[in-house]
This record gives structure tokens, sequence and C-alpha cells, in this order.
């Protein structure tokens, strides 16, 4: 009698927590706010997601490179394009595979689901479709790891050029994403290459200046370029500093040759655009003062 009472009793409040549930949580879905961002195992923002941020370039590029180079073509010329070679190329191999050792036939076939062997060019809709599909592995690789500077590059490409976005995004919302980008890239004390990243958002938020300029009743003045500029100059100081400490402690001896490499030509390619920049904001300053007297 006992164990049947407490049965009843456990199916009633397992009766009554679903009743509770399906009258609240509708109104908890409306509310924006009330939902959380999804973090499974905490691995967003985590080394694992660094990690899986670099991993997946090999993906997001392949799709791309889809789209991109996926068109139709005809040989007027008589010269066959790189991708009838490729898939000629391909196809023999597979055709030979039998005289293959085993290592090239382990790569040949690594590569077949990624070795485009159609000549047709993918349709308006399948294009958008492919597009899409970049611009999500581009949003979910930046929230694995918001300082990786190709993923985050990659994704204020795709959200203020038109032709390759699925998503219009007004400017605010690339300057949003700039913004979020170098908040989380400053407080990152441990390396000194997400101040790179930072730094490559200052400068898209200078872009966006730049090109409000053209408009009639420009919304950013000369001393909010001054300030984003001294930010920009921070970043870059940041890296320095940051790049000096891992050289005292050896920490690039960890560091494969190419990824010191591209953090030597980033920073470059990044002083190069801020004496651009400031240049820029100069002619502006120098253009309003010829207007006023």
């Amino acid at each position: 009698m006992i164990r049947l009472s407490a049965t009843v009793m456990s199916v009633a409040l397992f009766a009554a927590g679903g009743i509770a549930w399906h009258f609240t949580a509708p109104k908890l879905l409306e509310d924006r706010a009330a939902i959380p961002p999804l973090n499974p195992f905490g691995i967003k923002r985590s080394p694992y997601g660094e990690v899986f941020a670099m991993a997946m370039q090999t993906p997001i590029d392949e799709t791309f490179q889809t789209v991109w180079n996926g068109g139709g073509h005809a040989h007027d010329d008589g010269v066959e394009c790189e991708i009838c070679i490729r898939r000629k190329n391909f196809l023999r191999q597979i055709g030979n595979s039998g005289n293959f050792e085993v290592g090239n036939l382990v790569r040949v076939l690594g590569e077949a689901h990624a070795t485009r062997t159609n000549p047709k060019p993918p349709t308006p809709a399948h294009s958008w479709y492919l597009r899409r599909k970049v611009q999500d592995k581009l949003r979910f690789a930046y929230d694995l790891d918001p300082s990786h500077y190709a993923n985050y590059t990659s994704l204020h490409f795709f959200l203020t050029e038109p032709q390759l976005g699925t998503r219009p995004q007004l400017n605010p919302s690339a300057a949003r994403l700039a913004e979020d980008t170098i908040r989380y890239c400053l407080s990152r004390e441990d390396d000194p290459r997400p101040a790179l990243t930072a730094a490559a958002a200052a400068l898209h938020v200078l872009e966006l200046m730049f090109n409000d300029q053209r408009n009639p009743s420009p919304k950013f003045t000369i001393t909010q370029m001054r300030g984003q500029l001294a930010l920009l100059d921070h970043c870059i100081a940041r890296y320095h500093r940051k790049a000096r400490e891992w050289e005292q402690a050896g920490i690039w001896n960890n560091i494969s040759p190419q990824r010191i490499l591209e953090c030597q030509e980033r920073i470059r390619f990044i002083t190069k655009l801020r004496d651009s920049a400031a240049t820029t904001i100069a002619r502006f300053e120098n253009s309003i003062s010829s207007i006023a007297s």
C-alpha cells in the first residue's frame, strides 16, 4: 500500500511538472533574453574550441571553392580549365587505382569527397545554399574561437559583401561583430596572436567610418576616427609587447615556422593599413578645415 501511494505521488508530481512546463515554456521561448547561447561541454572559447576552429578551415574552404569556382565554362580557345584538368586526373587515378601504392590510394580516396567532377555549374538555388552553408560554418567557427584571425576576417567579409552573404547585414551589425571581437581578444593575456585579430577588427571599424563619410550627413566625427586609430595603435603595441614576452620565454619555439610567418606577414600588413588610415583621417581633417574656412 505504501509502495502504491509513492507511485501515485510520483506520477502526480510528474504530471504537474509536465503541465507547468506546457504553460511556461512557450513564454520563455518568446523572450530572447532568456535563451542562453548553447555551449555544450564548454567547448566554445576554450582550448578545444581553438583546435576545432582551426580544423574547420578546410571544410569551409572546400565549400567556398565550390561556390566561387563551380561555374560553367567553355573551352573556346581549346585550353582546358583547372576544374576539367583536376576532374580528368582524378578519374584517371581512380581508374588506375589497382596499380597504386596503398598510401597513394588512400590519398586519392581521401580527396574524392571534395573533388568536383560535374562540369555543369551549380544552379542559383544550389549556389545560394552553399553560400549559406559557408556563412553558417564561419559563424560557428567564430563562436568556437573569436580570436582566430582567418575565421573572423572571413565572417566579416561575408557580412559586408552582398554577393557572398545570404543574410543582409547593416553596417552596425558588422561593427558590433568587430567590437565584440576586440573586447574578447583584448581580454586574452596568454597569447600575442589575438591582438592581431583585435587590430584587424579595429581596422574594419575604421573602414566603416571612412565609408560613412560618403553619406550626405556622416555620423562619425574626426574625433571618433582618432579614437579608433588610438585603439588600433593599442592593439598593435599589445601584440609587440606580448610577442617579446613569448620570445623571452622561448614560447615561439613551440610554434610552427608557418604560423610564425603568418604572424609576421599580418603585423606588416596591419601596420601598412594603419599608416594609410592615419593619412586618410588627416585628409578628411584638412577637407573639413578648408570647408570651414
